[in-house]
């Protein structure tokens, strides 16, 4: 197997008080202005009573990261999924939405929703391989004519 395509088998971790930043940074990464989020909104989904999140490092450095929380009803909101581009297409962001998916199951969830980018077409197809479906179309969602994709995922046993 190539080095790009082996699985990346990184320790998992809950995200801690002292890694605000080093997410932060990782997510301007990822995402681009509109859509990446501030510190502020980190925090914010962070101090959320039924939010989980957890880190996947290597030699203590930050290759990425996944946060969720369980709203009313059963329905679980995949915030984010970040993954360093230097890490990618090795089945990290597989194992953090894995991990993050069982979580919110265990912590009561029936179903979890996600919104993403209309035309970031491999993140879409990323979830679908991962039996999340496409739910319906948000227009508008990150600023005027960008709009997003709501899909689901049905997490009972």
């Amino acid at each position: 197997m190539s080095r790009r395509t082996e699985a990346f088998k990184p320790s998992l971790r809950d995200i801690g008080p002292d890694d605000l930043e080093a997410l932060y940074r990782l997510d301007q990464v990822c995402f681009e202005p509109g859509i990446a989020y501030s510190r502020r909104q980190l925090r914010g989904f962070l101090s959320i009573p039924a939010a989980q999140g957890l880190i996947a490092d290597s030699g203590g450095r930050l290759d990425g990261f996944a946060i969720g929380y369980v709203a009313r009803g059963g329905v679980a909101h995949v915030v984010t999924l970040d993954v360093d581009p230097r890490q990618r297409r090795r089945g990290l962001g597989k194992t953090l939405l894995e991990e993050l998916l069982s979580r919110l199951n265990r912590a009561g969830a029936r179903r979890a929703i996600l919104e993403v980018a209309e035309e970031n077409l491999g993140a879409i197809a990323f979830y679908e391989n991962l039996a999340f479906r496409r739910r319906r179309r948000l227009p508008d969602y990150y600023a005027p004519g960008r709009a997003a994709l709501e899909m689901e995922k049905d997490l009972s046993p």
